[in-house]
């Protein structure tokens, strides 16, 4: 009785196992998914390619990644897209095909379906996807980061997870895709890299984005994109600006990225002036598309483009070296010049190089400085051919086809 007792607790603990492993496989586990994921990977990577095809792979689509869409669409390129987030508007035109991912090995698996000339990985301060794609390789991948970590960011100490990430993916990708100089930041750190590219975000086309015309009631400045609220921080400047430009009665716009900062900023906005001043000339605008906000800006005079209380980054800059000033473009320049928009920048290298070639501009260096230069005349601007995305669009297929 007992070895029969045995053998039934035997064959129970059989058919547990068993119906265990078959719910294992009819709902793969992220073991499973990653080792499938690798496998198709591998395989896809011995596929013949599909010419004019390239496959996009972002956790959060932004406008980089619908310009460089738009650019190849206009070379006869289809574009597979891959996201992770809810896609903030209708991309429909920029993208052959979307396809919304759970997760890395998910995206990885995708992707392995397709055979494209290149996989165009984004990344934005998250490296999750880009060391997937680099270490697992299903084709050429060509590396896209939007911000550059190592060697820029102070507190690299509290980040090192990320930059480690960031430095796998700029060493073992096939290309590298920059939109601004930061990259030869790492060859001075002496980093191997692979093939590069400096592809910025340009401008669009001028029937794309048609321009409104000028405010005449004033003149009206505008900035676009991340805020400190912390009034504080000597990256928090723009009470500063607002308090000098409001008194020389000239107009601030602001709109910033994230709108979950409206409310603070607005309060804070009445440390430094009235509510009469500020319903008078402080416009602190909702977060709108990043598609609409080319027309919408247009309407205005002059664009700022600072880092700080001191304009630059200096030692008092919380987040930044101050050699970051001699590599970065932001996207918002590209915004400023589609809008018509006369930039007021701080004196960093490449922006520097831009808008003095093009008119598009002028370096300034204090608040004063900037309410001065706005008294005067607004300049027009227009939109460089050589700064167009179709223009450069043919750079960037070559790129492509020689990794």
């Amino acid at each position: 009785m007992v070895g029969k007792a045995n053998d039934k607790n035997i064959l129970d603990v059989v058919a547990k196992i068993l119906n265990r492993s078959k719910t294992i496989l009819q709902v793969p586990g992220k073991g499973i998914r990653k080792l499938q994921a690798i496998r198709n990977a591998k395989q896809a990577f011995e596929q013949p390619r599909t010419a004019n095809h390239a496959i996009f792979v972002c956790h959060q689509v932004n406008v980089r990644a619908i310009k460089l869409a738009f650019a190849l669409k206009t070379s006869g390129w289809q574009i597979t897209l891959l996201h992770k987030d809810n896609l903030p508007y209708d991309v429909s035109e920029y993208f052959f095909e979307t396809k919304k991912i759970k997760d890395r090995w998910d995206a990885l698996n995708i992707a392995a379906k397709y055979s494209p000339v290149i996989y165009h990985i984004f990344s934005n301060y998250n490296f999750e996807l880009a060391h997937v794609f680099t270490k697992y390789k299903p084709g050429k991948i060509v590396f896209d980061n939007y911000d550059l970590l190592t060697g820029m960011f102070k507190d690299e100490t509290s980040i090192t997870d990320y930059t480690s990430l960031e430095q796998y993916c700029y060493i073992h990708a096939d290309g590298i895709c920059s939109r601004d100089l930061r990259i030869q930041f790492l060859k001075k750190l002496n980093y191997k890299l692979p093939e590069k590219i400096l592809f910025s975000e340009y401008c669009w086309p001028e029937n794309k984005f048609i321009r409104v015309p000028k405010l005449t009631d004033g003149i009206h400045v505008v900035y676009v994109g991340s805020i400190e609220p912390n009034p504080d921080s000597p990256v928090g400047y723009l009470y500063e600006l607002a308090s000098h430009l409001s008194k020389a009665e000239i107009h601030l716009h602001i709109y910033p990225s994230h709108s979950i900062i409206i409310g603070l900023l607005k309060i804070n906005m009445l440390r430094f002036l009235t509510e009469d001043t500020i319903s008078k000339y402080v416009h602190i605008h909702d977060t709108i598309s990043l598609l609409e906000l080319r027309k919408e800006i247009s309407k205005y005079h002059y664009g700022i483009l600072i880092s700080s209380k001191t304009m630059n980054f200096g030692d008092d800059n919380e987040t930044y070296f101050e050699h970051m000033g001699g590599y970065f473009l932001p996207s918002k320049f590209f915004d400023y010049f589609d809008a018509g928009v006369f930039t007021l920048s701080q004196d960093a290298r490449f922006i520097r190089f831009i808008i003095e070639r093009y008119d598009g501009g002028c370096v300034v260096n204090s608040f004063e400085e900037i309410v001065e230069i706005c008294k005067k005349s607004p300049i027009a601007i227009s939109r460089p051919s050589s700064l167009l995305l179709e223009s450069n669009a043919s750079r960037l297929l070559r790129f492509y086809e020689q990794l």
